[in-house]
C-alpha cells in the first residue's frame, strides 16, 4: 500500500499561484501574437486602399482611351472606303 503525501493549504495556494502564473504569461503571449497579427492586417488593408485609389482614376483613363481608339479606327475605315483603299 502507498501512502500518500499530504498537501498542505500552502502547497496548494502555491501551485494555484504557478498556474495562475504560467496562465497570465500564455496570455500575454497570445495578446502579442494577436495585436501582430492587427498590425499586419491593418497594413494590407490599408496597402488594399491604395491600391483601391489608384486603379480606379487608371481605369477609367484607359477605358476612355480605348473609346477613342475604336472612334479613330471607324473614322480611318471610312476614310479608306472614301479613298477606294479600305475593304
Amino acid at each position: 500500500m502507498t501512502q500518500k503525501k499530504s498537501i498542505t493549504l500552502d502547497d496548494l495556494a502555491r501551485m494555484m499561484q504557478e498556474q495562475f502564473s504560467a496562465n497570465e504569461s500564455k496570455m500575454d503571449t497570445m495578446s502579442r501574437i494577436l495585436r501582430a497579427h492587427t498590425d499586419q492586417f491593418e497594413h494590407i488593408r490599408d496597402d488594399i486602399r491604395d491600391i483601391k485609389t489608384t486603379l480606379g482614376p487608371l481605369v477609367g483613363m484607359f477605358a476612355l482611351q480605348e473609346r477613342k481608339v475604336e472612334d479613330l479606327e471607324s473614322r480611318l475605315e471610312a476614310v479608306e472606303r472614301k479613298v477606294g483603299i479600305g475593304e
